[in-house]
């Protein structure tokens, strides 16, 4: 199927409310191939199966299978679920999920060989408000397309366990987000909070290994990681259309102790002071998502 092809059968499957053509469909999402990290193209994941789903409106609902992860309350609509889901936050980043929910039309149980995923379905680069009624999805520009964010199984974190890479215990606040999902990930997008093993320092300072750095121009930045400014930068988070990075900076944290968010556009260029990590996920997440 081209591109064309499959957004009608999504507005189609979502306007129908037909949980076969919709499971068929999240098997052609770019993002779960990538987030399970496959070589096959997209629409081969047949392992892929439906365990539940809830929709706006709540006609056609299929309850969520009771041993999901997320223990969402039998007979839960799409409104109660969410609220449920993000509950272990939902007094740290009000304007986030005030966006989720605004912008979410569907919210979909998926396991893969064993494992739960949850799909978030919502329409992007839309031109107008949000649809309140999927049947007027046929109907909505041709420029608007049904993307999904998909978010894995929580990872919960005691707080005495030592992260390796971090050298001490998660901080809090990134533990109550894991506690939802340890990674959202959609086409462009990859936010991880379980894997803390990348940082802007080592990648930096690889490029200038066994070279001679007469032969590069001393930027602020080439000097700021020659001197060491960035080896305790955690990277967790991506964004290839925005072509910006975002890490935790372990050497610069709020009052509570949670390190500040820096920002690096992949260009190599970065920013700092970083912003609080809930003022981070507030502002930044709405827009590197749902590109509001």
């Amino acid at each position: 199927m081209n591109m064309e092809e499959t957004e009608d059968l999504w507005r189609t499957a979502l306007a129908n409310r037909d949980p076969h053509a919709i499971e068929r469909l999240l098997r052609y999402s770019a993002a779960l191939a990538k987030l399970l990290r496959r070589d096959e193209q997209p629409g081969s994941i047949e392992a892929a199966e439906l365990r539940g789903l809830l929709l706006l409106g709540g006609d056609g609902d299929v309850p969520f299978a009771a041993d999901s992860p997320w223990d969402v309350p039998v007979g839960a609509g799409l409104t109660k679920a969410m609220a449920h889901l993000w509950a272990p936050v939902a007094g740290s980043c009000p304007r986030f999920l005030a966006a989720l929910r605004a912008e979410v039309l569907g919210l979909a149980l998926v396991a893969v060989k064993g494992e739960y995923l949850l799909a978030y379905l919502y329409l992007a680069d839309r031109s107008g408000d949000p649809p309140r009624d999927l049947a007027d999805l046929p109907l909505r520009s041709r420029y608007e397309s049904l993307e999904v964010l998909w978010g894995t199984a929580p990872t919960r974190f005691g707080p005495t366990d030592v992260v390796p890479t971090l050298d001490e215990p998660l901080p809090a606040a990134v533990r109550d987000l894991a506690a939802v999902h340890a990674s959202l990930t959609s086409f462009d997008f990859d936010l991880r909070l379980d894997r803390f093993t990348t940082t802007l320092g080592a990648s930096t300072l690889a490029n200038y290994e066994d070279e001679d750095p007469d032969d590069y121009d001393e930027t602020d930045d080439f000097v700021r990681a020659v001197n060491g400014e960035f080896d305790r930068w955690i990277r967790f988070c991506t964004c290839d259309s925005a072509a910006e990075a975002y890490f935790l900076d372990m050497a610069d944290r709020d009052a509570d102790g949670t390190p500040r968010v820096a920002l690096s556009g992949l260009n190599g260029t970065s920013e700092r002071p970083g912003d609080p990590f809930w003022d981070w996920v507030d502002e930044a997440l709405p827009s590197l998502i749902f590109c509001l």
